[in-house]
C-alpha cells in the first residue's frame, strides 16, 4: 500500500572530479553485529528500544567545497537561464553527500553529551543521573536504547527540535530485519525480509527445498543463452544479505 509520494531533486555526482568539488566521501555505517549486541544487552537487561527515521538526512549536511548545479528544470529563472546554482547545502547525489551528513550527525549528538563507542564510531551512549541511553545510527535508521523511558523521551525531544525527524515508536522492523519483543526479551527473525526477496523473484519459480541445493534437480547443458546479469546480480546480492 502506498503511503507517500516522494519526489527529490538529485545532483549529478558523477561529473564532479576528486580534488576539486570533493574530496573525502567516506562515511561509517552502524555494523550488523553492533545491532545484534544491541537486542542481546536490551534482552538481557530488560531495556527499551524505539526507532527513529531522519527525514531527507543527506540535505543537512553542510559543504565546505565549492558546487554549482544547473538550474532545475521548471524552475529557471526567466533571463538567467545561463546561470548555475552555488550550493550551500548537501544534495542527494553529491559524492560527498554521506560523509556530511555524518559530520553533522556527530557534531550534534556529541554536544548533548554523547561519547562515541571505541569499536563503532556509529554508537554513541550518555549516562546520566536518572538513566542510561544509546543511539545507533545507519545512515538515517537511528535505533534509541534505555533502561528508562525518560531517556527515550528526552532523546527524542533533542533529535526532533535539531533535525526533522519520524517517531516510529518501539522498534519493528531495522535493515529488513522484523523485531518482536515477548517476555523473554527481543527476538529477531528475517522473515519480513526473506518474503520480499520471494516476491521479488517469483517469476524464477522458486520452490521449496530442504538443503541449500535440492540433490534431485538436474542441471542442463549451457544452451549459449544470455543470462540477465543484472537480474542475476541483484538475485544473489539479496541472498548474501540474508546470509549475512
Amino acid at each position: 500500500m502506498i503511503q507517500t509520494f516522494k519526489a527529490r531533486l538529485v545532483a549529478k555526482g558523477f561529473k564532479q572530479r576528486e580534488g576539486i568539488d570533493y574530496f573525502d566521501t567516506y562515511a561509517p555505517v552502524a555494523r550488523t553485529t553492533s545491532i545484534r549486541i544491541l537486542f542481546a544487552l536490551a534482552s538481557i537487561h530488560n531495556l527499551f528500544v524505539h526507532q527513529m527515521d531522519v527525514k531527507t538526512a543527506f540535505l543537512n549536511g553542510d559543504l565546505n567545497e565549492e558546487v554549482y548545479t544547473e538550474q532545475p528544470e521548471g524552475f529557471v529563472l526567466l533571463g538567467n537561464e545561463n546561470k548555475v546554482c552555488k550550493l550551500v547545502k548537501s544534495l542527494y547525489g553529491l559524492k560527498q553527500a554521506p560523509k556530511q551528513w555524518h559530520e553533522k550527525f556527530d557534531h550534534a549528538i556529541l554536544s548533548d553529551g554523547f561519547r562515541h563507542n571505541n569499536v563503532d564510531k556509529c554508537l554513541c551512549s550518555k549516562t546520566c543521573d536518572d538513566y542510561m541511553v544509546i543511539v545507533c545510527l545507519y545512515v538515517d535508521d537511528m535505533l534509541i536504547l534505555s533502561d528508562d523511558m525518560k531517556g527515550i523521551i528526552e532523546t527524542k525531544r533533542f533529535l526532533s527540535t535539531t533535525f526533522k525527524m519520524k517517531d516510529l515508536g518501539e522498534v519493528d522492523t531495522i535493515l529488513g530485519i522484523k523485531v518482536k519483543r515477548n517476555s523473554g526479551g527481543y527476538a529477531l527473525n528475517q522473515t519480513h525480509y526473506i518474503e520480499k526477496v520471494v516476491s521479488k523473484f517469483s517469476h524464477l519459480k522458486i520452490k521449496v527445498a530442504n538443503t541449500p541445493f535440492d540433490s534431485s534437480i538436474k542441471l542442463e547443458k549451457n544452451d549459449g543463452r544470455s543470462v540477465a546479469q543484472l537480474e542475476y546480480a541483484s538475485a544473489i546480492g539479496s541472498l548474501m544479505y540474508a546470509a549475512q
